[in-house]
Parts: structure tokens; C-alpha cells; sequence
């Protein structure tokens, strides 16, 4: 795997590259509909998750845990009338401005770069890795789906 990058660094990159964008108005509506596609996704992988995991298909359930967290930090951004052009800059950009709620650049990082590995270079991931990282998974989803169902309501 590649090294990871500086937050700083690649925050400011994102932002002089434009991969930042400022839409005109926020949509609720998609925002509403990631929220909604999410919840159906989680029921539906509380199923599914372990007979992935009796078949030691981790890369498919590094994946979807991956896409939930996804959907959920575009969702919020949406909220925050902020858009992005690929994942990298959603997470350098939540990292540098919520600082509050406490997501690590380096964790979030290597979700995003093993995730690209399955997707793009079909590099599987292991069972030790699927374990080192599910409860941050949890943590993770549980915490970005708070922050969206909050934001809604707002």
C-alpha cells in the first residue's frame, strides 16, 4: 500500500485543484435518500455480513461497509452545501473542519486507499486487516449516521 499523504497537504491540494465544490443550494432530498439507501443497506448486511465472513470474503465486506461510510460523509456534506469530485478530498475535508467529531485522517485513509485496491487492482483484503478495522468500521458508520440523522432534523 501506499504511503499516506498529510492531511494538510492533501486538503490544500483538493482545494486548489477545485475537487471542493460549493453547489448552489443544499439538497436535502439526496441527502435524505443517501440517509435512506444506508439504513437499507445496514439491514440488509446484518445478514449477509456473516456468511461473508464464514466464506472469508472480506474484501467484498470491506467494500460495503466502505460504500455506507461513503454515502453518509457525502450525505452530511451535501448538508453543508460542499461537494466533492472523488472520496480522498470528502474525508480531507471533514477532517480538517470537524475536527470535533473526532475521525482519524490516517484510519479513514486506509479504508479509502484497501478499498481502492479491491475495486481497481484486485488486491484482496485479509482476514487480519478485516479484523484490525471492523470496530473502527462500526464506530465509524455509527458516528457519520448520527451526524447525518442530526443534521436532517436540524
Amino acid at each position: 500500500m501506499r504511503k499516506i499523504k498529510e492531511l494538510d497537504k492533501v486538503y490544500n491540494q483538493c482545494v486548489i485543484e477545485g475537487n471542493l465544490q460549493e453547489p448552489e443550494e443544499i439538497d436535502t432530498e439526496k441527502a435524505k435518500s443517501l440517509l435512506d439507501t444506508v439504513e437499507q443497506d445496514l439491514d440488509t448486511l446484518k445478514d449477509i455480513i456473516p456468511i461473508m465472513d464464514k466464506k472469508k470474503n472480506y474484501s467484498l465486506i470491506w467494500s460495503n461497509q466502505y460504500e455506507i461510510i461513503r454515502q453518509l460523509v457525502q450525505g452530511i456534506l451535501l448538508l453543508e452545501k460542499i461537494r466533492s469530485g472523488n472520496h480522498q478530498c470528502l474525508y480531507a475535508y471533514i477532517c480538517t473542519k470537524h475536527e470535533e467529531w473526532e475521525i482519524d485522517w490516517k484510519t479513514i485513509e486506509t479504508m479509502r486507499m484497501l478499498r481502492n485496491g479491491v475495486h481497481y487492482e484486485g488486491r484482496p483484503v485479509s482476514a487480519e486487516i478485516w479484523k484490525e478495522f471492523k470496530l473502527e468500521f462500526q464506530v465509524y458508520i455509527q458516528t457519520f449516521e448520527k451526524i447525518l440523522k442530526q443534521k436532517l432534523r436540524d
